[in-house]
């Protein structure tokens, strides 16, 4: 455990260290707690493995045992999809020409942490839509929403039912879903009138499960934002002031990636 500890450590340093002279600047002396030690750190990333969830008619994840002990070392295969779990969407995701995962530049992927909870909305209604009024909200208690800001809706929906994938997605009779949110309107408030980096959330899509066209994806994709899907642990983090860093895996014209996602607590 302490190797792993020291490795973390030495992941978030690095990435401090290259990420204070190009991004939005980490909490107040952020880089100084992670170079000793004692940085409250959130990992709001899934572990992959079979039960792992993912989009309907996508790919599971799998692991194959290619090597055991036995035979001097251990060595495994996986297989998975490119939206298989916690993920990132990139622009190519669902714009043509707009930039793969491996062309997001990086200081993008760092940034502020706006967490807005709608917990107690999604409870009332499982197809609740992020507002623009739920954005002037978190600014009107938490002040303008940061440049570089890292957007996530918190619904709560993946503490209650990730373990559950029947539930997490949640589709009727008719195969539809119904999980939480954004709406249109947010996503084009946050394109158009902030300048954020991107936008997160703890079910299977940034779109609600109803959703016949995918419009939040497409706001956000073709101005150039990416996403996040399928976080874990938003609950644990402020309102403001946590600091996130994600990191998807370096596919060469991927239109996403499994992403390891953390969150610098202030």
């Amino acid at each position: 455990m302490p190797k792993r500890r020291d490795g973390l450590v030495a992941l978030l340093l690095i990435s401090l260290l290259v990420i204070t002279a190009c991004a939005p600047k980490p909490p107040e002396g952020a880089i100084e707690r992670v170079v000793k030690g004692t940085a409250a750190v959130v990992d709001l990333t899934y572990p992959y493995e079979a039960a792992t969830n993912f989009w309907p008619g996508g790919t599971p994840f799998h692991l194959e045992n290619l090597v055991s002990y036995d035979q001097g070392y251990y060595l495994n295969k996986f297989t998975t999809g490119e939206h298989t779990g916690t993920h990132i969407d990139a622009p190519a995701h669902f714009i043509e020409g707009a930039p793969m995962v491996d062309a997001i530049p990086l200081r993008q992927l760092f940034g502020p942490a706006v967490v807005v909870n709608v917990v107690e909305k999604v409870e009332a209604n499982p197809d609740y839509l992020l507002t623009k009024d739920d954005l002037l909200a978190w600014e009107k208690e938490n002040g303008k929403i940061p440049d570089g800001a890292i957007v996530l809706m918190y619904t709560g929906w993946g503490e209650k039912f990730w373990s559950d994938p029947d539930r997490y997605r949640n589709m009727d009779a008719s195969g539809v879903m119904h999980f939480p949110g954004f709406s249109e309107e947010a996503a084009k408030f946050l394109t158009e009138e902030r300048n954020i980096n991107g936008i997160g959330i703890d079910t299977l899509s940034l779109d609600y499960g109803p959703s016949p066209d995918f419009i939040v994806h497409v706001i956000m994709l073709k101005a150039g934002k990416w996403q996040l899907e399928n976080l874990a642990n938003l609950g644990k983090l402020p309102a403001k002031g946590a600091y996130i860093i994600a990191a998807p895996m370096l596919i060469k014209d991927g239109s996403g990636a499994p992403t390891r996602v953390l969150a610098i607590l202030p």
